[in-house]
């Protein structure tokens, strides 16, 4: 019986989990649909999300993967085409092409004798021992059931590309996440006339404190306790921004960090300047005006939906998809509670870097299949713990009750539940540098 794993996916989530894999030595194929690596950040995919002004929301310093720093050289928030870059350019030092199956989009992964039978679109069919999902959280796109109809040009945020296509037009965009924030900048600079329509008021947080990056910023503050740390940040930001309802914004009805962060103070910008202004919340469609839950409306050319994405995996069947029937959170967000040969690896969300968080989830897949491979007492042990299921990843971190937010985690308490899982299973402290 082959003891090969495949990673399905090519992005950041796959590719940390290859390196992990080539370092414990174990088998395994990178499959991935396109003709290269990059996953979102490849804007040949066709679903890609990636539009001309998208840039990282964390730092340079604070995004890398383990072991492989981004240059120094380059400015403390990358553009798309930089992360694009430096994503090929950790396949390459790792020798992950060497493993890739490009142009290979799995149609269709089902348990068979032996692990897993995985199809692929050009008809292949292979059987692997492990199989992991990377394959990504932010394709299908996600929008909300607004009644009527709307005669101008309806879409949602991932088929969006520039600022170009909102010259002389008037342009909504519904949702205020980072690429919401984003698109409105674009059509405040582009548009004849551009609005924001928000649900409830946000903290917007500046990409820079003191000089720095925030999120470096942050790391060199002292651990304090959170309800502490909400105190402080709340005060610093009400004197750097001021009165939010002076632009129209409403009143937070949440704490601070408790969404996930909005790290923008360019629309700030906008706000103070006029060429971009706030709306309520969608409430219908009538041609091309949009109703607002206030009562009030008007006419666009153009409604935005940035109102995020669904998490899916096509090619599972229902009774292995733990995301079936929505967002749900896995045990250390990688495992499945009923199989030891299948694991997850693009299903976590936290403040930060999402590809730093998938270097260390990487680590933990690789010591499991190395476990499930040996069989015996580490094995029996490890799927113990995760039945247990134990760890507290949120650490009183209270997020909003909406789907955005269902399997979020505190970032500070994620990175304790591994040291213990790792503690407890005798496995090394740290992997940094081990390819």
């Amino acid at each position: 019986m082959s003891d090969k794993t495949a990673i399905v996916g090519g992005g950041p989530a796959g590719l940390a989990a290859g390196r992990a894999l080539k370092a414990l030595g174990l088998p395994f194929d990178i499959i991935e649909g396109n003709a290269d690596f990059g996953g979102l950040w490849n804007r040949d995919w066709a679903l890609s999300p990636i539009y001309d002004s998208a840039h990282f929301i964390s730092s340079r310093t604070m995004s890398a993967f383990d072991g492989f720093p981004m240059p120094e050289e380059w400015p403390d928030y990358p553009r798309h085409d930089l992360i694009l870059d430096y994503i090929r350019s950790f396949a390459r030092a790792f020798g992950l092409y060497e493993h890739a199956r490009f142009g290979a989009a799995v149609s269709s992964a089902r348990p068979a004798p032996g692990g897993w039978r995985v199809e692929t679109a050009d008809g292949r069919a292979e059987i692997y021992r492990f199989l992991i999902c990377a394959s990504g959280a932010t394709w299908d796109a996600a929008a909300p059931a607004i009644p009527g109809e709307f005669a101008g040009r309806l879409r949602h945020a991932r088929d969006y590309r520039g600022a170009e296509e909102f010259a002389g037009r008037r342009v909504l965009v519904v949702g205020c996440g980072n690429s919401g924030a984003d698109i409105a900048c674009d059509a405040a600079q582009r548009a004849a006339f551009a609005a924001i329509s928000l649900r409830r008021g946000y903290w917007f947080i500046p990409k820079h404190f003191a000089g720095m990056p925030t999120d470096v910023y942050a790391a060199r503050q002292p651990k304090v306790p959170l309800r502490l740390r909400q105190f402080v940040l709340k005060r610093r930001l009400r004197r750097m921004i001021g009165d939010m309802a002076r632009l129209g914004l409403p009143e937070p009805d949440h704490e601070l960090l408790e969404t996930h962060p909005l790290m923008n103070d360019q629309v700030l910008h906008h706000l103070r300047h006029g060429d971009l202004v706030v709306r309520p919340d969608v409430a219908r469609f009538e041609g091309d005006e949009v109703m607002f839950r206030d009562g009030t409306r008007e006419a666009f050319d153009d409604v935005v939906l940035a109102t995020g994405y669904n998490w899916s995996l096509p090619y599972l069947a229902d009774a292995e998809n733990p995301f079936a029937c929505g967002k749900a959170q896995l045990p250390l967000c990688v495992f499945s509670p009923a199989r030891d040969d299948l694991f997850f690896m693009s299903f976590i969300k936290a403040a930060g870097s999402s590809i730093t968080l998938f270097g260390e989830m990487s680590w933990i897949v690789a010591r499991a299949i190395r476990a499930a491979q040996d069989g015996g007492a580490d094995h029996a042990k490890l799927r113990a713990e995760i039945a247990a299921n134990r760890y507290d990843l949120r650490k009183g971190l209270r997020m909003v009750a909406s789907p955005r937010h269902e399997a979020y985690v505190n970032r500070d308490a994620y990175a304790e539940a591994l040291r213990i899982l790792r503690r407890r299973m005798g496995w090394p402290e740290t992997e940094q540098n081990a390819a």
